[in-house]
């Protein structure tokens, strides 16, 4: 999507909440990234679990937050609910949406 849709002000930021700790975590994270071509902003949390479980309302990655050009949540995607599943299209969709508003 950050290729697709940056050039019209979509802003990507990624953020790896696997153990900073572990050598093999992060090289699977950096493995991961570079296979993915995710050449936006990308972080390796540094938390523990229960610090970002509570900050940002979610049971367990991955997990897709996506704001309005007013930063504001306009809603989170997440698989706590496995009733209610989301895929890439749906993320897309919104994106979509969002970037059509008036800055």
């Amino acid at each position: 999507m950050h290729e697709k849709y940056g050039k019209d002000g979509l802003v990507c930021v990624s953020v790896s909440v696997d153990d900073a700790e572990d050598k093999d975590a992060r090289d699977a994270v950096l493995t991961f990234l570079q296979a993915k071509k995710a050449t936006f902003t990308n972080y390796l949390l540094d938390e523990k679990t229960e610090v970002w479980q509570s900050e940002w309302t979610m049971k367990a990655p991955p997990v897709v937050r996506v704001y309005g050009r007013d930063g504001k949540l306009a809603r989170q995607f997440d698989n706590d609910d496995p009733d209610n599943q989301y895929t890439y299209e749906d993320v897309e969709h919104l994106v979509r949406k969002l970037l059509q508003e008036k800055k």
